[in-house]
């Protein structure tokens, strides 16, 4: 998606008072005309000490149907800059935008992640996406946002997601119910608000999250004794071969995986838009999966240990209040670059109503909520694995040697 796709008002209203005022200096004659407009030093106003100075992309949609994605991102640079961080104005963004004619923003690509650092002195991009939003009542919403760092090597600093349904607590008479959709995107922003400041205030933590419940671990793992947790991997994740009848299904799952794995001290994911940057180089297009001799070029060019690909099977969320549950259904599958052998792969399959037996206790009421337990639960499996076999809801676990 292209920043100047989504034309806005006040952005049109800025680029047009900065060119004027530029023209009139250099008309005049006037010294200073080569300073940094005062757009870009508003960003300081209300900027905590030590906070970084960010830039917003826009919201990339992978909710497969209209969305105020315009709303979403105004709505999360105003709670960024009430937390304490400096955001970039939108001129100067565009600026740098236009210069270095970029047409993607779904992802950091090298040779832009430089000239932000340079020339606008951005130290991270925050890339939101929204992954769900239904103002059908009960309301949803789906988000993500990540935190990938400027400079010569860009890397993913913090990534979450959140997904909400207006009734998730409804209460005794219904008193928790959430009618209004703008209450509860409201509410989605400011708990990835939240998450960003508290990354950006202390070391990251990856043992925070309660650990998924036994019903969303994988349903089949084979597990490689050649995979060691106790060593720092790098981990470039491969766009998901997506069968279900769920546009983007693919890149979502690629995303609770990249927040899960990301939890683990020992691991560092590849910024997904260097990874895209690398297969259009390489020209790779991948119709059913990837192959091995591909895997090894993308690990190679991205100085990655493991690949990470998989395929969805389904990815559904409740139609409407009284719809069917969510349901998702997927498998992955890791690969080493050393061996070029498969080191770990899972099946996981789980529905919003799973284990649900009395007065909705339990009940998953999104896709996004149903499909990050199972990714955690992969992620828990993967590398936090017993050093004997345990049988899981569907048979034991299988472990093997390289």
């Amino acid at each position: 998606m292209a920043f100047s796709a989504i034309p806005t008002r006040r952005l049109h209203r800025r680029l047009l008072l900065s060119g004027a005022a530029w023209l009139a200096c250099a008309l005049l004659g006037l010294s200073g005309c080569g300073a940094a407009p005062d757009t870009i030093r508003s960003a300081d106003r209300g900027r905590a000490a030590g906070a970084p100075l960010v830039a917003v992309f826009p919201v990339e949609n992978l909710s497969g149907r209209p969305a105020p994605l315009e709303e979403v991102r105004l709505l999360l640079v105003e709670r960024l800059r009430a937390a304490g961080l400096g955001v970039l104005d939108d001129a100067a963004l565009e600026s740098v935008v236009t210069k270095h004619r970029v047409r993607y923003t779904a992802g950091l690509e090298q040779g832009f992640a430089r000239a932000l650092k340079r020339e606008a002195g951005v130290e991270a991009i925050v890339i939101p996406s929204l992954e769900l939003y239904d103002e059908a009542s009960p309301p949803r919403v789906a988000l993500f946002a990540r935190l990938v760092s400027t400079g010569d090597a860009p890397a993913i600093r913090w990534i979450d997601g959140t997904g909400m349904a207006g009734d998730d607590s409804p209460g005794i008479l219904g008193i928790g119910l959430v009618e209004d959709p703008q209450v509860l995107l409201a509410r989605a922003v400011d708990y990835l608000v939240t998450s960003l400041a508290r990354h950006v205030s202390a070391a990251r933590d990856g043992g925070g999250e309660r650990p998924p419940a036994r019903k969303f671990w994988p349903k089949i793992v084979y597990r490689s004794d050649v995979l060691d947790p106790a060593r720092t991997h790098s981990v470039a994740v491969m766009p998901f071969f997506n069968k279900s009848a769920r546009k983007y299904a693919g890149e979502i799952i690629a995303l609770h995986m990249i927040q899960k794995l990301l939890a683990f001290p020992g691991l560092e994911v590849v910024e997904p838009g260097i990874v895209r940057e690398e297969l259009l180089r390489f020209r790779i297009i991948m119709s059913d999966g990837v192959s091995l001799p591909e895997t090894e070029t993308i690990l190679n060019a991205v100085n990655a240990d493991l690949v990470l690909n998989g395929e969805i099977l389904e990815y559904r969320d409740r139609a409407g209040g009284g719809g069917a549950p969510p349901k998702v259904d997927f498998g992955i599958l890791f690969i080493e670059r050393k061996t070029r052998r498969v080191v770990y792969s899972s099946y996981s399959n789980n529905g919003g109503d799973d284990g649900v037996f009395f007065f909705d206790v339990g009940r998953v009421n999104t896709a996004h909520a149903l499909a990050s337990q199972m990714a955690g639960a992969t992620a828990e499996r993967m590398l936090r694995a017993p050093a004997t076999p345990q049988v899981s809801d569907a048979g034991p676990e299988r472990k093997g040697g390289s």
